[in-house]
């Protein structure tokens, strides 16, 4: 059960959607976050969850937050955006966020919908490669124009950025998902979202802004690494030296 709040429906005259929630190496997260703060978008409308069904405390005092889903638009852009706290993993509460993104995008007649996230993937290359699958056959030439690699074969888009081209096919909604390769998906990728907007940029045809944050994040996330890296270099020297020891009683 979900509760929602309209603060006011924003003029717009043939919009695109960018929706997303948190994902693998938060790169559908960082995507999301980094469009809203760019091009200074505008909070119109809210939807509440009952969930998650717990309080968090600290030191004796009690923390409650609510699950929050929130929508933003660009006027400047003809642009509407996506994006929340959670991402539903009960199928129940998962349909129903979806239903209630489509609702929206039906009532601002949002001509066609974006999801991102990350693809999980074995990189070869410097720079994460970008997935693209879509909900219409006409759209992959889109894909192929700006060189983004169509998922071939077989597979599953899993979670709400799968399931809501689906739905979005029944309702009529061309709809494109827009994937960024990670090899990990426990850290940050915020390379990986760049790539992503970087694309999404090329195709949506969208005012394009610094990502200059991104790159400091990936700047801060490979310095993390590389503490991590020294420190267990160190651990496995002292435990190498530890075990080369003699050990016995000396009178």
């Amino acid at each position: 059960m979900l509760g929602s709040k309209v603060h006011h429906y924003p003029r717009l005259e043939d919009p695109v959607m960018v929706a997303a929630l948190p994902d693998m190496g938060n790169v559908a997260g960082l995507c999301i976050s980094t469009l809203v703060k760019g091009l200074d978008a505008e909070l119109f409308a809210e939807i509440y969850a009952y969930w998650p069904p717990y309080v968090t405390y600290r030191d004796g005092i009690v923390e409650y937050r609510q699950s929050t889903y929130r929508f933003y638009a660009s006027k400047r852009d003809d642009l509407v955006i996506f994006g929340g706290d959670f991402n539903p993993t009960d199928p129940r509460r998962l349909y129903e966020v979806c239903y209630e993104v489509i609702h929206m995008a039906q009532r601002l007649c949002v001509r066609r919908l974006y999801t991102v996230g990350a693809a999980l993937r074995p990189s070869v290359g410097a720079e994460p490669r970008v997935y693209a699958a879509a909900n219409n056959t006409d759209l992959l030439d889109t894909l192929k124009e700006h060189n983004i690699h169509v998922l071939e074969g077989e597979g599953q888009i899993t979670g709400f950025n799968g399931l809501l081209l689906g739905i979005s096919m029944e309702r009529g909604i061309d709809a494109i998902c827009i994937l960024g390769e990670i090899d990990n998906p426990e850290i940050i990728q915020p390379r990986a979202a760049k790539s992503v907007l970087e694309k999404l940029f090329e195709v949506t045809k969208m005012r394009r802004f610094s990502l200059s944050e991104l790159d400091e994040e990936e700047r801060r996330k490979r310095f993390m690494e590389e503490q991590l890296r020294y420190m267990s270099s160190m651990l496995e020297r002292d435990r190498a030296r530890g075990k080369g020891r003699d050990i016995g009683i000396y009178y």
